[in-house]
């Protein structure tokens, strides 16, 4: 099996497959946002059982998504969101297994932006400083990818929504960027 880090071959479309699943797109959710958790934890806040969540982690550790946290004191496993950069591979089985995983991510992040609005002006200062950046452009695939990079080197030195030493007033904060070619419907 190929490590957490090797983003080619068959090992890749399972982790894609591992991924696609909504429990654990939740479990990955709660400890990106809110830090190292356990299995018992994160269950009680999911309405699951400890078992069925101890599994899903074990299942998104073993592809690397998620990693023991160090934790003193009791005896129970702390699990931590791990950044894990995923390629889709290409082919007919990484092609389904990827749309299928897309599909469940933009989903996800509707209902994200769907409870932000429901919620919004409670806070003016989040609302305004919040934004939605739709584009046209005309690039190569080159051009592209080198966009993709500079919004990694953007967000790189960013610090991580569960950072212990974020300024007080710091919240969670999603961003999403999409860049793919448009596919044209005949009308």
């Amino acid at each position: 099996m190929t490590t957490p880090d090797d983003h080619e071959g068959p090992d890749e479309v399972w982790a894609i497959r591992a991924l696609a699943h909504p429990l654990r797109l939740a479990l990955l959710d709660l400890l990106r946002f809110e830090g190292p958790s356990t299995a018992t934890a994160l269950g009680q806040r999911l309405g699951e059982s400890s078992g069925a969540t101890s599994y899903h982690l074990r299942q998104l550790a073993r592809y690397g998504f998620v990693e023991d946290a160090p934790h003193a004191g009791n005896r129970e496993r702390w699990w931590r969101y791990r950044v894990r950069k995923l390629t889709v591979p290409g082919g007919e089985a990484g092609g389904v297994v990827g749309r299928t995983l897309l599909a469940e991510l933009l989903a996800r992040e509707a209902r994200a932006v769907d409870r932000f609005l429901a919620a919004a002006s409670r806070q003016p200062e989040w609302d305004e400083a919040s934004f939605f950046f739709p584009r046209a452009y005309c690039l190569t695939a080159a051009e592209l990818d080198e966009v993709r990079r500079g919004v990694e080197r953007l967000l790189a030195p960013l610090r991580s929504a569960d950072d212990e030493h974020a300024p007080a007033g710091a919240r969670p904060i999603r961003i999403v960027a999409f860049g793919f070619p448009q596919e044209f419907e005949e009308i």
